[in-house]
């Protein structure tokens, strides 16, 4: 348990609201952040930012990501015109 004090990530976390933003847009923008599949004869995935960033979600309208990748985040973010409240934590 000592050794781990020193292993500490500096992470954030995002909640936002989709309420002013227009339906069209919420998908558009859900579809970026989490990725989707596509059926047709196959299946096919196709991977969101937070898959790419190794980001998660932690409840609904809440995703929590590593510190170097908010600048990534608040470009999707600022694209729909969402303001998320950003919280720093540091984490195991």
């Amino acid at each position: 348990m000592e050794k781990e004090k020193g292993k500490l990530k500096h992470k954030i976390i995002l909640a936002y609201s989709l309420s002013s933003v227009k339906q069209k847009d919420k998908v558009k923008f859900l579809r970026e952040l989490f990725g989707y599949k596509e059926k047709k004869r196959k299946v096919y995935y196709h991977k969101g930012l937070l898959d790419k960033i190794k980001g998660e979600k932690i409840a609904s309208n809440v995703i929590m990501a590593e510190f170097k990748d908010l600048i990534t985040l608040s470009e999707l973010f600022n694209r729909y015109n969402i303001k998320p409240r950003i919280i720093e934590v540091w984490t195991r």
